[in-house]
């Protein structure tokens, strides 16, 4: 099976600074981020044991396992890239547009991901701030 690996950040760790400090950034990374790659990576090793085994009561938990780990790797990949050292602000063009008429307006889609996001695991990823 694919091994997964922790992805070079395309900033350096004091690129969003003072909006994200260097130090909370490396953290994020280094260990939370890279704690997803290694429980992906261990859920994997364990998953073709008990696959081998035939052990299917220890797949169906494995596999949720797994894609936690794997969801929150995606989600960190994708949290990276979408951060810049000048960033920030609301949405411009058909992006504004299509918040625009889907929310009413861009603190309308703010409120509305926030709330929803209140009682999800992870729901960090519906916090805009």
């Amino acid at each position: 099976m694919k091994e997964y690996s922790l992805p070079e950040l395309p900033y350096n760790y004091a690129a969003l600074e003072p909006h994200y400090s260097a130090r909370l950034l490396e953290l994020h990374h280094d260990k939370h981020h890279a704690a997803y790659v290694s429980g992906a990576n261990a859920t994997l090793e364990k998953l073709a044991e008990a696959r081998g085994k035939d052990d299917f009561a220890a797949i169906n938990q494995l596999q949720k396992n797994l894609a936690f780990h794997l969801s929150g790797h995606v989600l960190h990949s994708l949290f990276w890239r979408n951060m810049c050292p000048h960033g920030g602000g609301e949405p411009s063009g058909e992006l504004a547009d299509a918040i625009k008429e889907s929310f009413g307006s861009f603190a309308g889609m703010k409120n509305q991901l926030t709330e929803a996001a209140i009682n999800v695991q992870g729901s960090g990823w519906g916090a805009l701030a």
